[in-house]
């Protein structure tokens, strides 16, 4: 073997021994990496489980409360409360009333129709009602023959009825709470000459009474005789022009549609120069078109009840006064009807409900603002206002 070939042979042997040398170093260097994730891994597995366990722990007490709390909570009566508009502020805050009194005598009582997927008639929820066997139903009067059928059937099996708001005597209720409609009619009619007075000189004034579809034919009646009277007592008969409108109030998008129709539909013209709304949601509806069509300081508007919107629209001078009901003591006199028919078997047809005119003058002093709900279901767009205060007159502030 020559002398190249021997040193070769040794350079690899040497090599080999280096190779076996470093193998179990790396080995070792991989089993540690291998442990430490492993641990890493337990312990974050440690961590979710017992995170679960308390998590789960917590939601189990907190339903057990919840359920312990319902079942140990028992009702002497159940009471139902129906209306077409239970989303307003005007129910709303009936309701609220109502839910007040109940507590007070260990009664419950449900609005019928919320947290609904599906929009239910007043007829379907009457029908619920009554199939339930309620203890007592609370219901928004009407003119409808098919309510008028129902509530009938109501009084045959035993379940008292109370009508709010407007009332129904051919149903056989026990009682009726609301306003008078002859006092509000005359209030609207004072409020209507005034503003004859001061602004109508040469020119007739066109009034338009907007008539709820939910009002019973004996309250719009009297209503308009109470205003005509008003007109005809201050000797500016010759000077004004009043009809009324019946405005849809079951069907969805009905009302602003037909109110809109007022201003801009193919027979509006110039369109009236006052409007009388004797509810809530027709107040918001003239008062929203008003403002979209740039029709503000062209009309005059005289609402009914009292919501941010409405007080909103008093201080800007677009809508000129409002009647207000005081709807908490509308819900706690139902509940207070309906209690002691069921504890004397007797009880006043009628109970009379407190209102008031509120204008700009008496807005912040009136006690009904100072308990106003917390929202509408509309709001007006603040730049379609100020657009309609400059094409239309605006406030007297402008």
């Amino acid at each position: 073997m020559s002398k190249e070939e021997y040193t070769e042979e040794n350079s690899k042997t040497e090599n080999s021994k280096k190779s076996k040398e470093n193998k179990p170093a790396k080995t070792n260097k991989g089993n540690r990496g291998i442990l430490i994730a492993t641990v890493a891994l337990g312990v974050l597995l440690a961590f979710t489980v017992v995170f679960s366990i308390i998590f789960f722990y917590l939601r189990i007490r907190d339903t057990r409360k919840l359920l312990a709390g319902e079942e140990s909570k028992i009702y002497d009566k159940y009471y139902v409360m129906i209306t077409e508009n239970s989303n307003t502020d005007f129910w709303k805050s009936v309701y609220s009333g109502a839910c007040q009194e109940a507590e007070r005598h260990n009664a419950y009582v449900e609005l019928m129709g919320e947290n609904l997927e599906v929009n239910l008639s007043k007829e379907d929820l009457l029908r619920i009602a009554i199939n339930s066997n309620v203890d007592g139903i609370i219901i928004e009067g009407d003119d409808d023959k098919e309510t008028l059928e129902l509530l009938l059937q109501a009084k045959a099996a035993d379940i008292p009825v109370v009508t709010v708001s407007d009332d129904n005597m051919e149903s056989n209720r026990i009682s009726y709470i609301g306003v008078s409609s002859y006092n509000m009619g005359k209030e609207y009619g004072n409020q209507l000459t005034q503003y004859v007075k001061n602004n109508v000189t040469e020119d007739n004034c066109d009034v338009l009474v907007l008539m709820d579809e939910s009002f019973t034919t004996s309250s719009q009646s009297i209503i308009l005789t109470a205003i005509n009277e008003a007109i005809e007592t201050a000797n500016i008969s010759d000077k004004v022009n009043i009809y009324s409108q019946v405005v849809s109030s079951g069907k969805d998008y009905a009302a602003e549609e037909e109110i809109r129709d007022i201003f801009v539909g193919e027979n509006s013209h110039a369109g009236p120069d006052v409007i009388i709304c004797l509810s809530e949601k027709n107040t918001l509806c003239v008062y929203q078109t008003v403002v979209d069509y740039n029709k503000v300081g062209q009309v005059e508007i005289f609402g009914y009840y009292i919501s941010p919107t409405i007080k909103s629209a008093i201080e800007k001078d677009i809508i000129k006064s409002t009647i207000v009901v005081d709807t908490k003591q509308m819900g706690r006199c139902s509940v207070e009807a309906m209690n002691e028919y069921m504890e004397t078997g007797y009880v006043s047809g009628i109970y009379l409900i407190d209102a008031d005119l509120i204008t700009k003058d008496n807005l912040n002093a009136n006690e009904y603002v100072t308990d106003v709900p917390g929202s509408d279901a509309q709001d007006v767009d603040n730049d379609s206002l100020e657009s309609s205060e400059q094409e239309g007159g605006g406030s007297d502030e402008d």
